[in-house]
């Protein structure tokens, strides 16, 4: 699964406000006064991260399923 630059965010700066204009850093715009803008190599951290993580998660995911289902 590829991470966004949304996911990233969201998981780096939760509850920021911005707008993000197309798929990329150049097309933030951050709006909140009360978190500084994460830098494009921040978050390409976060999503590298994101992305080493999510099997696991994924895992996580089908193992709380089938405990529910027992």
């Amino acid at each position: 699964m590829k991470i966004t630059i949304i996911e990233a965010l969201t998981s780096l700066k939760p509850n920021s406000q911005w707008n993000l204009i197309g798929f990329d850093y150049s097309g933030l715009e951050w709006l909140d006064k009360s978190q500084t803008k994460p830098t494009e190599d921040e978050i390409n951290a976060k999503i590298t991260e994101l992305e080493v993580a999510e099997p696991t998660r994924q895992v996580r995911v089908i193992r709380d399923r089938l405990l529910a289902e027992s």
